[in-house]
């Protein structure tokens, strides 16, 4: 019996440490800028999240990866029930530090395209700026209807663990939104 209770406190021991260590070291503040444009036939947001430079600079000077994943969601507005979920839009960027030639590979998952960058201020942009980001296409919308644009930023310093305990700790947030309809 003495054995069976050693194992079970051997077990919840190492559960929390694990749940401990998954904690996050970069946070993020709850402003940011949104803008929604539009062209004859595509959405565009223009998104920023105000960050303080140390946030991001601390880790990538250290040699940690840092990633920001945004999540992009437009809806109709609607009054008495949810909201109708048009477009649900997920891209992810990161900044992997090179500490031997003190440069960043700036990689969007999203499109696939990286480059190398040596001036840190340009990972800082490139992780904290969404600029003219196409979201829909223009005719999957109404006139005159009321839509709402929704986007919620984190930001994960090192590699991102999607296991299911992972979801206990959120890593650092920050979210926005407007409105806007089609003249």
């Amino acid at each position: 019996m003495c054995r069976i209770l050693y194992k079970w406190r051997n077990f919840f021991l190492l559960l929390a440490g694990l749940l401990i260590a998954a904690q996050p070291s970069v946070y993020a503040n709850e402003s940011g800028n949104l803008q929604i444009h539009m062209d004859q036939k595509v959405i565009y947001c223009a998104a920023r999240i105000t960050v303080a430079d140390n946030t991001f600079s601390l880790a990538m000077k250290d040699g940690i990866l840092v990633t920001t994943e945004w999540h992009i969601q437009v809806g109709k507005v609607r009054d008495y029930w949810l909201n109708e979920e048009i477009a649900d839009i997920t891209v992810i960027r990161r900044a992997k530090p090179d500490l031997l030639t003190r440069s960043w590979l700036l990689t969007d998952t999203s499109s696939g395209i990286s480059r190398r960058v040596y001036n840190i201020k340009d990972a800082i942009h490139f992780l904290s700026n969404l600029e003219n980001f196409p979201v829909l296409d223009r005719s999957l919308l109404l006139i005159n209807t009321l839509y709402r644009v929704s986007i919620s930023i984190k930001v994960h310093a090192g590699e991102v663990n999607t296991a299911w305990w992972t979801n206990l700790w959120k890593p650092a947030a920050s979210s926005m939104q407007q409105d806007f309809s089609l003249p």
